[in-house]
C-alpha cells in the first residue's frame, strides 16, 4: 500500500470486522463501514450497494470485505435474501471498487472446498458445501483472474469472543454440562492471526502472487479437542458430553475440512498459532472466577 492509501473495513461492527477496523486504526488511515453507518462509520448496505458514496474510495486504497450473511441456516431457509446480499450485492460493491482504483480482500469461507479430511492447501478443487460456501465461490469466480481482486478462505476463527468459546465459558460458569456436536473438525485460527494475515496481504498484496489464501491454524481440531484444550488452559471446572448431530446438520456444514497453508505462514512471518498459544493469550488476563485461571 502506498502511504497515503486508506484501509476500508466492510462489517466494522462484526466479529471478525471490528477487531481488524481497531488494528487498523493502530496502523494508519482506516475507514470502517456497517448497514447503518453511526459511530464515525459510514453506511453500507451489501443489498443497496447503488446507495454508497463510492466517491470515498481512491485508486490504491484497499477495501477489506468482511461484511456477509454467514449463518449457513439461515442461507438456506432464506436463500434468495442471502443470495441478493452475499453475490448479487456483494459483487455489485466489489466491481464498483475495482472500477474506482482500489483493491477487494474478500473475507471467503473453507466450506468452499467442502469435506476433506486428508491435508489440502490452496491447489486444492473446490467442491463447495451448502448453500452459503456456494455463494462466497460464485463471488470468488466472478473475479477470477482480477488483478485487483484476493480471497482469505476462513477456518474457525477463535477468541474468547467466539460464539462457541462463550458457550463454554457459559457452560462453565453456570456449572452446566455442555453439549458437543462430534464429529466436527476444522483448522481453528486465533482471530488476532486473521487480522495479522490480512493487514500484511493489504500491506504486501505483490508479494503474494496468488489469489486465493488459505487463513487455518496449525491444527486440525475437533469440538472435543476444543473443549479439552479449553478446560486444559482456562475453563478447570468445564464439563461436557458428546452428541452426534443428526444428518441435516451437515448439509451445510462439512464435519471435517483439514485446510492448510504455506502461504499464511509466510504473511505473518512465522507459525500460526495453536489454539493452546492463542487460549493463553486470549484469557491471560482473567481471573478464576469460575472461568479461567
Amino acid at each position: 500500500m502506498k502511504n497515503n492509501s486508506t484501509l476500508f473495513i466492510v462489517g466494522a461492527r462484526g466479529y471478525v470486522g471490528s477487531a481488524l477496523f481497531a488494528c487498523a486504526n493502530k496502523a494508519g488511515h482506516a475507514i470502517g463501514t456497517s448497514s447503518s453507518g453511526g459511530n464515525d462509520l459510514l453506511p453500507l448496505r451489501l443489498d443497496a450497494p447503488s446507495e454508497f458514496d463510492y466517491g470515498n474510495i481512491c485508486s490504491g486504497d484497499v477495501v477489506l470485505l468482511t461484511a456477509a450473511i454467514s449463518a449457513p441456516d439461515i442461507c438456506a431457509r432464506e436463500h434468495d435474501r442471502a443470495w441478493a446480499v452475499n453475490v448479487t450485492g456483494t459483487s455489485s460493491f466489489i466491481q464498483s471498487v475495482i472500477d474506482s482504483g482500489a483493491r477487494v480482500v474478500f473475507f471467503s469461507s473453507d466450506t468452499v472446498y467442502g469435506e476433506r479430511a486428508d491435508a489440502f492447501d490452496e491447489k486444492a478443487v473446490c467442491n463447495p458445501a451448502g448453500e452459503y460456501a456456494e455463494m462466497k465461490r460464485e463471488v470468488e469466480r466472478r473475479f477470477s483472474g482480477n488483478a485487483s481482486f484476493k480471497a482469505i478462505r476462513l477456518s474457525y476463527v477463535f477468541s474468547r469472543e467466539d460464539k462457541f468459546s462463550r458457550y463454554l465459558a457459559g457452560c462453565a460458569e453456570r456449572n452446566e454440562e455442555a453439549d458437543l456436536f462430534h464429529p466436527f473438525f476444522r483448522a481453528i485460527v486465533h482471530r488476532d492471526d486473521v487480522v495479522e494475515g490480512a493487514l500484511a496481504l493489504a500491506a504486501r498484496w505483490d508479494e503474494v502472487p496468488g489469489q486465493v489464501i488459505n487463513f487455518g491454524g496449525p491444527q486440525v481440531l475437533s469440538r472435543v479437542d476444543f473443549a479439552e484444550c479449553l478446560r486444559e488452559v482456562c475453563l478447570h471446572d468445564l464439563r461436557f458430553k458428546v452428541t452426534e448431530p443428526d444428518a441435516d446438520f451437515f448439509k451445510n456444514r462439512p464435519r471435517v475440512i483439514a485446510m492448510t497453508s504455506p502461504v499464511f505462514a509466510r504473511l505473518l512471518g512465522r507459525p500460526p498459532r495453536t489454539l493452546r498459544e492463542a487460549a493463553r493469550l486470549e484469557f491471560a488476563s482473567f481471573s478464576n472466577a469460575g472461568r479461567i485461571s
